[in-house]
């Protein structure tokens, strides 16, 4: 196959996605940081977790809706997501889900995510000149073939007619392959957020932000 005729076949649209996607759309979103996921979501359960995201997805206003979320497609199948946002609206949105997914919880679960989430509270993930990728994710068949390039420059596309400077997310430190590609395309480490022993069998040593100016 020339390679020409890879670049056609391996070419990615963008498209906003539907509230009737949830059951897809959840699935990605899980798998774009699972720990995460499984630890504060789902309160240690992962089948909890994915349940609770493919409940919220239809609801508006918080930071995992469709509201935010664009699929990746490739030859009419959704291969990926990215769910991005201006970072200025980024307090809101995770007020809005702290109050979403409290709902799913009776009082002991309730106070269960409280205290786990306390600790998030002092991470800086955005500044308000940013558009913040809170989550970006492809299907392991999709990966390694140029799409995650393609994805990133429609990210900072987007950020440039929202009149926006720079695009930002959070990796986990352990991510190194995500470090590496992120480096290659021109985003750089703009701090780093260490978990407490406590929470590191749970959600790995930290996370990474990084910042491109676009």
């Amino acid at each position: 196959m020339s390679a020409k005729e890879q670049t056609i076949q391996n070419q990615i649209e963008f498209r906003p996605s539907e509230p009737s996607e949830a059951k897809i759309a959840s699935r990605l979103l899980f798998e774009s940081n699972p720990r995460m996921a499984t630890f504060m979501i789902g309160l240690g359960s992962e089948p909890r977790a994915k349940s609770i995201l493919a409940k919220i997805f239809s609801t508006p206003g918080h930071r995992l809706s469709y509201q935010f979320t664009e699929m990746v497609v490739q030859k009419s199948q959704v291969i990926g997501l990215c769910t991005f946002f201006p970072g200025r609206h980024l307090s809101k949105l995770n007020r809005q889900l702290s109050v979403i997914l409290l709902r799913h919880y009776p009082l002991r679960g309730k106070v269960a995510m409280i205290l786990r989430g306390f600790p998030l509270i002092f991470i800086k993930e955005a500044a308000q000149d940013e558009l913040f990728v809170s989550n970006l994710v492809l299907k392991k068949r999709a990966r390694n073939q140029g799409v995650g390039t393609q994805i990133l420059n429609y990210i900072e596309a987007k950020a440039r007619e929202m009149g926006l400077e720079k695009v930002s997310l959070m990796i986990n430190i352990d991510s190194r392959e995500a470090r590496q590609f992120l480096e290659r395309h021109g985003f750089k480490v703009e701090a780093l957020h260490l978990e407490s022993n406590k929470r590191v069998s749970h959600l790995g040593t930290g996370y990474l932000r990084m910042v491109k100016k676009v």
